[in-house]
């Protein structure tokens, strides 16, 4: 049992290690593209193709290191990472962190190693982070559920007016609550988007629709089941800092994109959408769950400055959907693989067929010839 323990604990040492180094790198990939359209575009790199890319970022943390394929260029990253005769500090690191389970003998009493220790520490803070997770989660379900269906006409029209702007197929519910106060989407499957009954009760159709429009690019892009994958590595690697600025700016580069979606469709001006964002501001609401569990009309507060910006700033320029798309999966396919794939041979042929006219023979003549047997004596009675 100890044993098992052992190999457990290491294993996971060394897969959380790994996987944090090479999204580390990876990051720094990220950035060194970004620094080069900077230069060389003037508009930098495209919004959608930044988000594409720090999501591949995050899903290297959660894939397994033997993923591999033909045309991966990473493999020998991972061989410079674990050959001691190229990166002994790094390998000599890993090796003591993850522990050796070879150097544990049977025979001896079983002994806490560091691995063990720091296993069981990140088994209680997952434990406790996940628990967290968890009553938020419970709390956002029984709030909606106390929520009502919103049934007047008008609303119901202009929600799904922009249903169809943005060619979305799936029926989206509009529900609202009074104790909540943050316009939120919830859902991936059967989508749905809340609006407290305080900003109902403004009657500012302006307000609402902006509001509705960018909850609708937010079902549009199925932002709540990246947000769910993304909460998951959050948990399993709540020590490292770049999950958590990663998650930042993929949180800011989302409101933005919605924010794009909806003044593309020219049906609500920046000065508008703009303003509307500032009178939800002026609530004062973040809402108890926040952006985490949900994607929020607001997002985090200290992106509000950057959002207004931006939402003034706004060109009408032409987008190319399914190539930034294109461009995030060859870089996915080049770099997410951590190690390169490895031909299957087949083993080499050790003896040959045994002939016809030897089969009932126990040791045929070329058997004998190629394998030689011990010969036994016996002396005759």
């Amino acid at each position: 049992m100890s044993d098992l323990i052992l190999k457990q604990s290491s294993n996971l040492i060394e897969f959380l290690l790994l996987n944090s180094i090479y999204a580390l790198l990876l990051a720094v990939l990220v950035l060194a593209i970004k620094f080069v359209f900077s230069i060389f575009s003037d508009t930098g790199l495209s919004k959608r193709v930044e988000y594409g890319l720090w999501c591949v970022v995050l899903l290297r943390l959660i894939l397994p290191s033997e993923l591999s394929f033909d045309y991966a260029i990473s493999g020998a990253v991972k061989e410079w990472l674990l050959n001691p005769s190229q990166n002994h500090f790094l390998s000599e690191f890993i090796a003591k962190a993850s522990g050796s389970a070879s150097a544990v003998q049977p025979a001896k009493p079983y002994q806490l190693t560091s691995s063990d220790i720091v296993y069981c520490f990140w088994l209680v803070i997952v434990g406790l982070v996940l628990m967290r997770y968890m009553l938020l989660r419970f709390k956002l379900l029984g709030m909606i559920n106390r929520s009502q269906p919103i049934v007047e006409y008008p609303l119901v029209a202009l929600a799904n007016r922009w249903r169809l702007n943005f060619w979305i197929k799936r029926p989206v519910h509009v529900i609202a609550e009074d104790k909540y106060l943050s316009p939120f989407t919830f859902f991936f499957k059967s989508p749905i988007i809340f609006i407290p009954r305080k900003i109902l009760a403004t009657e500012n159709e302006e307000l609402i629709e902006s509001i509705i429009a960018h909850e609708m690019a937010h079902v549009k892009r199925q932002d709540s089941l990246w947000l769910l994958i993304q909460n998951v590595i959050q948990i399993i690697y709540f020590f490292n800092p770049l999950v958590w600025l990663v998650v930042r700016r993929l949180s800011g580069l989302r409101e933005n994109i919605c924010d794009d979606m909806v003044l593309s469709a020219k049906q609500i001006e920046p000065e508008v959408y703009g303003n509307s964002l500032l009178q939800v501001l002026r609530f004062n609401i973040n809402g108890e769950f926040g952006e985490q569990l949900s994607n929020a009309f607001l997002g985090y507060k200290g992106q509000i400055k950057h959002r207004i910006a931006a939402i003034g700033n706004f060109s009408l320029t032409p987008s190319y959907p399914k190539f930034d798309l294109a461009v995030v999966i060859l870089f996915g396919i080049f770099f997410l693989p951590f190690t390169q794939k490895v031909a299957i041979q087949s083993p080499p042929e050790t003896l040959q067929a045994v002939h016809k006219k030897d089969e009932n023979s126990p040791f045929p003549e070329h058997v004998r010839d190629q394998v030689k047997l011990p010969v036994v004596h016996r002396d005759d009675e």
